[in-house]
């Protein structure tokens, strides 16, 4: 009798640590393969994503596992002559050790969080495009595995994203 409760209540919390949504193969509209989304998002029972406009050439998006927060990310079109990469210098610096990474024009990746800017056209003008991705909780664990899954996140979605919002690739 002791081992089947105590069966009962392994298998009860093997349940709840698992994942029982589906990872969609997108963010709040910009198309990226599950495959590259699934390691941020923690074990859980339902994912939520959030769109909204922090103004018209600023997309936002939440996603969000159970109700709590776990990945945003931001769009921005902001004037050519702007540097995003120095302006969130310190930023990045507390999402953790940035490094510079081939993607868009200049980018960077952090333990917890990633950046990308490329110069763009936007409504006829020359603009710059910047996207940025932060996470919430620590998933993956292992900072390494984490960094490399946001340099290749990253990758698949700016272009997608820069192209979402109407900027495009400068030549």
């Amino acid at each position: 009798m002791t081992l089947l409760v105590l069966a009962l209540a392994t298998a009860g919390c093997t349940d709840s640590d698992s994942r029982t949504y589906a990872v969609p193969d997108g963010v709040c509209g910009v198309a990226v393969d599950s495959d590259l989304l699934s390691p941020f998002l923690p074990d859980g029972q339902k994912l939520t994503q959030r769109a909204y406009n922090s103004g018209q050439e600023s997309p936002r998006c939440r996603l969000s596992v159970d109700g709590k927060l776990v990945v945003y990310l931001s769009g921005d079109v902001v004037p050519a002559e702007t540097d995003p990469i120095k302006v969130q210098d310190r930023a990045l610096v507390r999402l953790g050790n940035p490094a510079s990474v081939g993607i868009g024009g200049s980018a960077r990746v952090a333990d917890n969080g990633a950046m990308a800017v490329a110069a763009c056209t936007y409504e006829g003008s020359r603009r710059k495009f910047v996207a940025l991705v932060q996470l919430q909780e620590k998933v993956p664990a292992k900072t390494s595995e984490r960094r490399d899954a946001l340099r290749s996140f990253l990758g698949a979605y700016f272009s997608k994203a820069m192209a979402k919002q109407g900027c495009e690739q400068a030549s």
